[in-house]
């Protein structure tokens, strides 16, 4: 998992593990971890213009 203090939308990336598709960041080349995959999401959704879809 990735140990990078920050992780900006740009540095996000996405490659194949097998039939997975996985979030990366470009610098270190790691997956990213629960918290940025996370911070990941929000900016993705905030920057697209979608809104926020309630989790039941």
């Amino acid at each position: 998992m990735c140990e990078c203090d920050k992780v900006h939308m740009y540095e996000v990336e996405f490659k194949l593990d097998g039939m997975v598709v996985v979030p990366t960041h470009k610098n270190c080349g790691v997956a990213l971890n629960e918290k940025q995959l996370e911070k990941f999401r929000k900016e993705l959704v905030k920057t697209w213009g979608f809104q926020e879809e309630d989790e039941k």
